[in-house]
């Protein structure tokens, strides 16, 4: 009986995406996100803070809701998730005034569909303003109220291709 198997080299195996794990057993104990509400251009918003993420988002419903005024980006800027096969893209981008502790200053989110948060506040803002966070328990400390510049050996650039 010939099968016509082909062994295929488990790096390399297109089905599954080997960094990513999400907890499918709803009886399992998990800690809770750091979640923040952080104030943007006048209004309350949720926030949560992802130390794995290299941007800052404002979700699609918050952008319209602040009426922020849209930046289109000349060139789409592609959205890589730790799902295999996404294909999404930032088209938008715009700027809004957002306060946090002692935090007050205008800052730059790209525009995304997201779920269940208004923001999510990825590895720049954690960089420049020095933010200390942890889970156990939860908490957010500010170690500089001004956005410092992008400098020194964690810092890389991302290219658009």
């Amino acid at each position: 009986l010939e099968l016509f198997g082909q062994q295929v080299d488990r790096n390399k195996y297109a089905a599954i995406q080997r960094n990513t794990v999400v907890a499918k057993d709803s009886s399992r104990s998990i800690p809770k996100p750091v979640v923040i509400t952080i104030e943007i251009n006048g209004s309350a918003a949720v926030a949560l803070l992802d130390s794995g993420l290299l941007g800052d988002f404002m979700s699609c419903d918050l952008a319209d809701q602040l009426v922020a005024k849209k930046i289109e980006l000349a060139t789409p800027l592609p959205l890589q998730l730790a799902v295999q096969g996404s294909r999404s893209k930032v088209n938008w981008g715009c700027r809004a005034w957002i306060a946090y502790q002692s935090i007050n200053e205008e800052r730059y989110f790209d525009i995304i569909n997201l779920s269940n948060y208004d923001l999510i506040l990825g590895t720049p803002w954690i960089f420049q303003h020095k933010i200390l966070m942890g889970l156990n328990p939860p908490r957010v400390v500010v170690g500089s109220k001004e956005s410092l510049p992008f400098l020194g050996d964690g810092v890389t650039k991302v290219v658009s291709r």
